[in-house]
């Protein structure tokens, strides 16, 4: 068994799936956006979504925890 996991390369979106025990897949589900986006959004930190992707995957994520902030999961300038 191999003890060391490969570190993916994580946005503070896919930490934030991480850390609140949710995949791709979830919010692919959720949000209805396309899989490829939603993996792109989660492993990319330069990649910033749509007004309408922020609104979608952030009402997603309040259903879990409602403290989250748009800015806990993108930075956004």
């Amino acid at each position: 068994m191999n003890m060391y996991r490969v570190k993916q390369k994580r946005s503070k979106l896919g930490i934030w799936l991480e850390k609140h025990n949710k995949d791709t897949d979830w919010l692919t589900q959720t949000t209805g956006i396309e899989k490829k986006t939603v993996e792109e959004l989660a492993s990319n930190p330069n990649k910033s979504p749509r007004m309408i992707a922020i609104r979608k995957i952030l009402y997603a994520v309040k259903s879990v925890d409602p403290t989250t902030k748009v800015s806990d999961l993108w930075d956004m300038n």
